[in-house]
C-alpha cells in the first residue's frame, strides 16, 4: 500500500505532493569549456520535513542538508535546521527556500542560495 501526502494552497486550490524536485543552474564557462554549475535536489517527505542535497560542478555552496517545512501564506518556506546538520555550515538567513505552485500547476522555487540568480520564481523540475 502507498500513501501519498500533499499540501494544499488554498489561494490556488492546488496540491504539492511530496516527491523530489530539482533546479540546475549554469554559471561561467571554465578555461576547459565546461560552465561552472549546480544543482538542488529537494525531497520533501512530510508537511514538517525536507532534504535538500546540493551537487556541484566548480561551485561553492552552503546550505545542504536537513530542513524543516512551514507554511507561508501559499508558499512551503524551508528552513535549514542547526541541530540536525551538525557538521555542516549555511550562512543564509531562514527561510532558505520558498516553493509554491503556479495557477498552472508548475512547482517554483525562491531563494537567495541561487547564486547565478536569486531573484524570481524558478521552474523546479520534478523528478519521479
Amino acid at each position: 500500500m502507498i500513501f501519498f501526502s500533499q499540501f494544499t494552497f488554498a489561494e490556488h486550490s492546488v496540491a504539492l505532493l511530496a516527491g523530489k524536485y530539482s533546479f540546475t543552474q549554469e554559471g561561467e564557462k571554465l578555461i576547459d569549456g565546461s560552465k561552472a554549475s549546480i544543482t538542488w535536489n529537494i525531497y520533501i517527505k512530510d508537511d514538517s520535513h525536507a532534504v535538500v542535497k546540493i551537487y556541484s560542478w566548480h561551485t561553492p555552496f552552503t546550505c545542504d542538508g536537513k530542513y524543516t517545512i512551514s507554511r507561508n501564506g501559499d508558499q512551503l518556506a524551508l528552513s535549514w535546521s542547526d541541530k540536525d546538520n551538525p557538521d555542516v555550515e549555511c550562512n543564509t538567513s531562514s527561510p532558505q527556500i520558498l516553493l509554491k505552485k503556479s495557477l498552472s500547476g508548475k512547482v517554483l522555487a525562491h531563494s537567495e542560495l541561487f547564486a547565478w540568480d536569486p531573484d524570481g520564481w524558478k521552474n523546479m523540475r520534478v523528478i519521479k
